[in-house]
């Protein structure tokens, strides 16, 4: 398993439990940080970001492609708002989550988006934290062969530009070219920069695990030094690389905003 696919896969757990509601995606924080930072926080702010999302929803879009489902819980919630949906995600993990989490009401295509085929298009397609796993090129030539109408991307963006068009992780500059080469087919209706808006999910983040996490590890890492030296040592084999990284001090609050920035963007597909 790769560390990518266990991150995602504690993640989609965690958040199932602790929130009940299983996104993947950082909070959308519209008051700024809060003045506590805790879990219950966190969660009512991975919901502000769906609300958010969803309050770009042109009135005319009735059925969905979700790119990058995870878990499935943006579907299920936009199915029980009457959406009808389909889902493109390339974990069999997350997958199994979001077929139990959907009842089987939901296709879900376990592939790549560059990879994605289906004779059917979509009223709206929507990139939930997702468009930067994909070759900017490549993602837009997929969107328009399946966006009827939107294409809705909520998503970061690089400072500095990529190596060409067609890279993962592009810059906002990057990708206003490659949808200026298909100005007759898309018209830009929303480009908000909402990166102030997301960046204390990792001032919470810091807090908790700088102040909680980090001494409650050294703490139990000391306790099987003094007194369990057995387990200490199956401790170092199999998590001593994990209990380095708890010890390093976290400080995304002030790097994310160095080096990305955050936008919902809305696009119209033209005639």
């Amino acid at each position: 398993m790769k560390i990518k696919e266990l991150q995602l896969d504690f993640e989609a757990l965690f958040t199932q439990v602790a929130f009940g509601h299983g996104y993947l995606h950082y909070g959308y924080w519209p008051d700024g940080k809060p003045a506590v930072s805790s879990l219950m926080a966190l969660g009512q702010a991975q919901q502000a970001y769906f609300d958010k999302m969803l309050s770009l929803f042109p009135g005319d879009v009735k059925t969905v492609l979700d790119v990058g489902s995870g878990t499935g819980s943006n579907a299920r919630a936009l199915t029980d708002l009457g959406y009808a949906m389909e889902c493109v995600c390339p974990s069999a993990r997350l997958n199994a989550i979001a077929n139990e989490k959907l009842k089987g009401e939901v296709p879900i295509h376990e592939t790549v988006f560059e990879d994605f085929a289906s004779n059917k298009t979509f009223d709206m397609l929507i990139f939930p934290e997702s468009f930067h796993y994909i070759r900017l090129r490549t993602a837009i030539e997929q969107a328009l062969k399946y966006a009827d109408k939107y294409i809705l991307i909520f998503d970061y963006f690089r400072h500095g530009d990529s190596e060409g068009e067609d890279a993962p992780r592009g810059s906002h500059k990057q990708f206003l070219d490659v949808v200026g080469k298909h100005a007759d087919q898309l018209e830009i209706l929303h480009d908000e920069d909402v990166t102030e808006q997301i960046i204390p999910t990792f001032y919470v983040l810091d807090e908790i695990k700088n102040t909680a996490v980090r001494p409650f590890a050294a703490k139990v890492k000391q306790g099987l030094e003094q007194d369990h030296w057995f387990y200490n040592k199956l401790f170092n084999k199999f998590l001593g690389k994990a209990y380095k990284r708890s010890q390093r001090t976290s400080n995304r609050f002030e790097t994310f905003p160095q080096e990305y920035q955050y936008r919902i963007i809305l696009m119209k597909k033209r005639g």
